[in-house]
């Protein structure tokens, strides 16, 4: 249960959160929508695999609202 994901001017909030790139990998933050609000941090080795699990996460969850 991933929380609605909306896309902004300033980039992805709500279910889904860039965090942005650094020397540990290209990372992102997923949000759950549960009672204990559990928060993954994910990353990644390359850009492009960053955009893959965004891509599938965001279709998988629905269009952004």
């Amino acid at each position: 249960m991933i929380k609605p994901i909306v896309k902004t001017k300033k980039g992805l909030s709500g279910g889904l959160e860039d965090m942005g790139d650094f020397q540990e990998g290209f990372c992102f933050k997923v949000f759950a929508n549960s009672p204990d609000a559990e928060t993954w941090i994910i990353c990644v080795d390359d850009l492009m695999e960053k955009a893959k699990w965004i891509n599938e996460i965001t279709s998988v969850k629905g269009k952004y609202t």
